[in-house]
């Protein structure tokens, strides 16, 4: 593994009596691709929360490039780490390229005026996730992957080097999940962007990530290259169903 920007040791969370996480422990590679694979109710979501510090009341350590996350504002952590929710909850009418300028909050203190960075950095998100045809839309105007698309486009405004998504590709149709997906592996490969995502599409998972961390019942069940865990026992271990699995001419492996 290379250099490690993110590392997680025994981390538990409890909410209202309930277990929620564990004891997780383990890191992020920078310029990585990871994902989170497992059952509904596993914690993943709350995993996500637990790393930018949205849910605090965690017993364990989160280290962000080498600083422990309590001692880090929460703008200093959106400096470092986006976040993109399951949920949105679209309500407010704002013009796209306006709410775009806004998610540049991290960087800046109030009544800060638009400058040359801001220019810079609404140019590099619109370029990356190809939403420039609706800049002059209102959000809720938009469908549901055009808007998926903003939302990813705004993380990328606030320019951090760890992107964290949860169901990125959840209620999409197949065409806007294929250019999410085409999406993610551009900026890992091209912009070298650490990326965590909570995904139950198990043969995207496998296409985009370098590293799976699989969940079940509030622990961290396995870590490992796609190649290690991507098959039918594996698979049926953690979703307590029957899979198989088929080899394409191309040697990868789809999970059914």
């Amino acid at each position: 593994m290379g250099e490690a920007i993110l590392s997680v040791q025994d981390l538990c969370l409890t909410l209202q009596g309930t277990q929620i996480l564990h004891d997780i422990s383990f890191q992020l590679e920078r310029g990585a691709c990871h994902s989170i694979l497992g059952p509904n109710g596993a914690g993943k979501s709350s995993l996500l929360k637990c790393l930018n510090r949205i849910q605090q009341n965690y017993s364990g350590d989160v280290f962000i490039e080498g600083c422990d996350s309590r001692s880090l504002t929460q703008r200093q952590i959106a400096q470092r780490i986006a976040f993109v929710s399951q949920r949105h909850g679209v309500q407010a009418n704002y013009q796209v390229q306006e709410f775009l300028l806004l998610s540049r909050f991290a960087r800046h203190k109030a009544w800060h005026k638009n400058d040359a960075k801001d220019r810079e950095a609404l140019e590099f998100a619109v370029e990356n996730t190809g939403i420039s045809a609706f800049l002059q839309r209102d959000l809720p105007s938009l469908s549901g992957g055009e808007q998926q698309k903003v939302f990813i486009a705004a993380a990328l405004m606030q320019q951090s080097p760890i992107l964290l998504l949860d169901e990125p590709a959840t209620f999409l149709d197949p065409r806007y999940q294929k250019q999410i997906n085409e999406m993610l592996l551009k900026l890992k490969k091209q912009r070298r962007l650490t990326i965590l995502q909570v995904t139950h599409d198990i043969n995207a998972a496998a296409q985009l990530s370098d590293r799976l961390f699989l969940l079940k019942d509030s622990r961290l069940l396995q870590e490992g290259s796609p190649a290690q865990l991507i098959n039918a026992k594996t698979m049926q271990g953690l979703f307590d169903s029957n899979f198989s699995c088929l080899s394409k001419p191309d040697g990868s492996k789809v999970i059914i």
